[in-house]
């Protein structure tokens, strides 16, 4: 038996914003190989998410980024009504 699970609105909301941000990255792919049909940009796109844990471990600079915003969204969380600093 399949157990559903409410889904928040702001689950909801940032998984939007993923598709949204994932179409953005079709979207570049498509202005770097312009010849791609969208299926193929799409399987790039993937390919490259896949690709993100190597990258992080070969730059650790992106690693350092993320947990910097990773504080700032739990910083955020505790303290909602401090302002947002922009990195």
């Amino acid at each position: 038996m399949t157990r559903k699970h409410k889904v928040s609105a702001k689950a909801v909301d940032t998984r939007i914003l993923a598709i949204y941000a994932l179409d953005q990255l079709i979207d570049y792919i498509r202005t770097v190989a312009p010849d791609l049909k969208p299926d193929e940009a799409t399987l790039l796109a993937a390919i490259t998410l896949h690709s993100l844990p190597e990258l992080f471990r070969e730059n650790p600079l992106l690693v350092t980024r993320f947990r910097e915003a990773a504080a700032e969204m739990k910083r955020k969380r505790r303290n909602p009504q401090s302002p947002t600093t922009n990195n």
